[in-house]
């Protein structure tokens, strides 16, 4: 698509001073208020209003802070190309002037869905925006064209040549233009296009002339290290003395002075400079808010059908081997915090986690003192609040961040870290400390030595205090990277240790979604974690290392580059789909417990996505996959691409049914598509014993189960207001559905799968 012909936007609007188009413009405004003028009349936009501006129109716009809309321009070229009728008519859209809400949803749904189109790229998206703009002029054309209304020919002289001399200005302000040649573009004499140019404009020519000249010229000004001189002759002054004095009365400053206060503008200040910024990633939620709000698509659901026999009579099977779960819990004083332990406490009550993982140990909280033991209250305090939770601690000590706060030395941390442990070998048993892991990092190469040092000096710390617990080691990411040189780096200083390593914590971050999808690409996605650890366990092998139990700490199963693809890419299949893979292969999974727990991964933010909680006690779609995982429980008699059934005895069945899209986070926002692409699957179960049986099915959608879609639906309230957290901990959770059935020989279950949902049945015989 010719950006220059077709552009759509959404942006944030400051101020745009009067200028005029040869083509189309239009204003869809989503947040906050903007008032625009159009040919002297003021027309003050709130959310939800709408605006056209036709072709030769002067217009100027003045709009408060944190506003948002979408903004389409039609270049006039285009326009004659394709449909020279648009030109030649008139358009009133303008719902200050026609609050005619059935008229003006379809040319408000054209304008959302170009927009998101262009924002998706998928393949056939320049194709797909054209379709979508001539559906919107034949809008125009046949529902807001003006009839029998036509301006008078003097104002339209008026209008059109003012229009023309703007034009003109824009396109040869780099050159030399005089009052004469302004003027003789509409045939009129110097001294009255002086007197006529500030009847319109309410400036003299020369005054208007040197705006243009200094808007354009400040960009390269800050924008690029060319000389004064330079920039001035470009942008059409006759010297550096004329743009100096034009610049200072302009700004305030000289050109020189004001380059060195804004040399190292980022680019968000060259946007303020040019008064319209346009982010679309960090404003995708309020898209998606205002499509949701306004029922922004009409299509009917598409069904993709399938059917799958399962013969349930057979009586072995394999075990079902799950991985523990772990919840991050961030810095181990955290525990003492009352809303992060009630969410803990539940998890392990509800959802039966086994560790409980801790990050940024630096125990500032400690006092190295004589009788440390007695000291440290605060040490004391938050061991005994893990206790209470009965989970088992995963400590990670991050060399690189310690080399980083204690300025390369290492022994006041040493000195902490001996009266920790002087601590915990007081509060518990031998048993108990047994039980502790301790995870040691090492982020940064460059600190691979005190890393292998501190390793072997921990180690015998713990010896000395008659701590038994496991030591081990994190798989860095960048000791995983397709270059060998930081893989043997790593590898090798382990290898020299003289205590293999216990276990190994790894992270599972896949990288953000080209701008196009194709099947490697989501198959890759697909397999990530698999395929790293399967590197992981090649690697110690290569390196002639014993391959200790894994542990995969932080993860996500999609990554996208926004809180908007965060939020509302809901994910439950893929979750499911992620933990199966990984049984039998990892000792454990982490999961945050809580969208607060976040972190940046080599680049990356995980947003929380697989957080349990949202705030206090807001479940999120990950706590309902674990409880159906719990669910699953005995023998594994049956495992596809898209269903688990599992055995427990002999007369009760657990069915697990779901569909994972490894797509490109971003498409979620397009509510078309995650709301109408369905997955029909028929399950025709056979081999059953005759009898009744009690039947249970749990839907986990992002109609139930997705918190984002809840909030969402009720406006996106304050989460600081206590009525809005009680009704989001009662209205999220599973749809459920009971009844006893009668079976004989065999029985069909028809599912409907949504976009990554998860249908679970329970069958057992009465």
């Amino acid at each position: 698509m010719n950006q220059t012909s077709i552009n759509i936007t959404l942006n944030s609007i400051k101020n745009i001073k009067p200028h005029t188009h040869s083509g189309l413009e239009c204003i869809l405004l989503l947040r906050g208020r903007l008032q625009v003028e159009i040919n002297g009349d003021l027309y003050n936009m709130l959310p939800d209003d709408i605006i056209l501006i036709n072709h030769r129109d002067i217009h100027a716009c003045r709009g408060e802070y944190n506003n948002l809309a979408i903004m389409l321009y039609i270049d006039e070229e285009f326009l004659k190309e394709e449909c020279g009728e648009v030109l030649k008519s008139s358009f009133c859209c303008n719902s200050i002037l026609q609050p005619d809400f059935d008229k003006l949803h379809e040319i408000k749904r054209l304008l959302t869905q170009m927009l998101l189109v262009q924002v998706k790229n998928e393949k056939g998206a320049n194709l797909e925006v054209y379709a979508l703009l001539f559906r919107f002029l034949v809008t125009l054309m046949q529902r807001f064209q003006v009839e029998g209304e036509r301006a008078l020919p003097e104002q339209i002289q008026g209008k059109e040549s003012i229009s023309r001399i703007l034009d003109y200005i824009q396109r040869n302000y780099a050159s030399t233009i005089t009052l004469t040649d302004a003027a003789g573009q509409l045939y009129m004499s110097p001294q009255y296009f002086s007197k006529y140019f500030k009847s319109k404009m309410g400036i003299s020519f020369l005054q208007y002339l040197n705006q243009v000249r200094l808007e354009h010229a400040v960009v390269s000004l800050i924008g690029s290290s060319k000389p004064v001189i330079k920039i001035a002759m470009e942008h059409g002054f006759a010297n550096a003395k004329a743009f100096s004095a034009a610049f200072q009365k302009q700004y305030g400053k000289a050109p020189g002075e004001y380059r060195k206060l804004h040399a190292q503008a980022s680019e968000d200040k060259k946007n303020e400079i040019e008064e319209i910024t346009s982010n679309i990633q960090d404003n995708l939620l309020e898209l998606v808010k205002y499509m949701k709000e306004h029922d922004m698509h009409q299509d009917m659901p598409t069904y993709s059908p399938d059917t799958v026999e399962l013969d349930l009579s057979k009586e072995t099977g394999q075990p079902l081997r799950k991985p523990e779960k772990m919840i991050g819990a961030g810095r181990i004083t955290d525990v003492l915090q009352s809303e992060l332990m009630e969410q803990l406490a539940e998890a392990g009550r509800q959802l039966h986690f086994e560790f409980i993982y801790f990050e940024d140990f630096d125990l500032e909280e400690v006092e190295v003192k004589q009788e440390a033991v007695y000291q440290n209250y605060i040490c004391h305090e938050y061991i005994h609040q893990i206790e209470k939770l009965q989970m088992i601690p995963y400590v990670q000590i991050d060399i690189s961040r310690q080399m980083d706060r204690y300025k390369g030395c290492l022994t006041a941390y040493e000195k902490r870290l001996s009266c920790f442990a002087d601590v915990l070998r007081s509060h518990n048993s031998r048993r108990a400390t047994g039980k502790w892991r301790f995870e040691i990092a090492c982020k940064n190469p460059d600190h691979l030595q005190p890393f292998g040092r501190f390793y072997h000096w921990f180690l015998g710390l713990l010896r000395e205090k008659g701590i038994d617990a496991h030591v081990g080691i994190l798989i860095p990411d960048w000791a995983l990277l397709p270059e060998k040189e930081g893989r043997q780096k790593f590898f090798g200083t382990v290898k020299e240790f003289q205590n293999a390593p216990e276990f190994a914590g790894f992270h599972g971050y896949p990288r953000p979604f080209t701008e196009q999808d194709n099947e490697r690409t989501k198959q890759q996605l697909k397999y990530f974690c698999v395929h790293r650890l399967e590197m992981i366990q090649a690697l110690f092998t290569e390196y002639g290392l014993f391959v200790p139990p894994l542990y995969m700490t932080r993860w996500n199963t999609l990554t996208g580059s926004g809180s908007a693809e965060a939020g509302a890419f809901f994910r439950s299949a893929l979750i499911f789909d992620n933990l199966l893979q990984l049984r039998g292969k990892v000792e454990a999974v982490g999961f945050p417990a809580s969208t607060y727990h976040t972190q940046r991964i080599e680049g990356i933010y995980d947003f929380g996505i697989l957080g349990l909680f949202w705030v206090k006690k807001v479940r999120r779609p990950v706590y309902f996959v674990l409880e159906a995982l719990n669910r699953l429980k005995g023998q594994m008699v049956f495992c596809g691409d898209s269903i688990m059934v599992t055995r427990e005895g002999m007369d009760e069945f657990c069915i697990a049914v779901y569909h994972p899209y490894y797509m490109n986070p971003l498409y979620s926002v397009d509510f078309y598509f995650v709301e109408h692409e369905i997955h029909q699957i028929t399950i025709l179960l056979q081999g059953l014993q005759s009898g009744t049986y009690r039947m249970k099915q749990f839907v986990f959608d992002q109609g139930s189960a997705g918190v984002f879609g809840r909030w969402l639906g009720v406006g996106m309230p304050d989460l600081n207001d206590p009525e809005v957290i009680d009704y989001l901990e009662h209205a999220i959770y599973p749809e459920c559905y009971f009844w006893n059935q009668e079976i004989t020989g065999s029985y069909s279950l028809r599912t409907n799968l949504t976009f990554n949902g998860l249908v679970l049945y329970t069958i057992k015989k009465q």
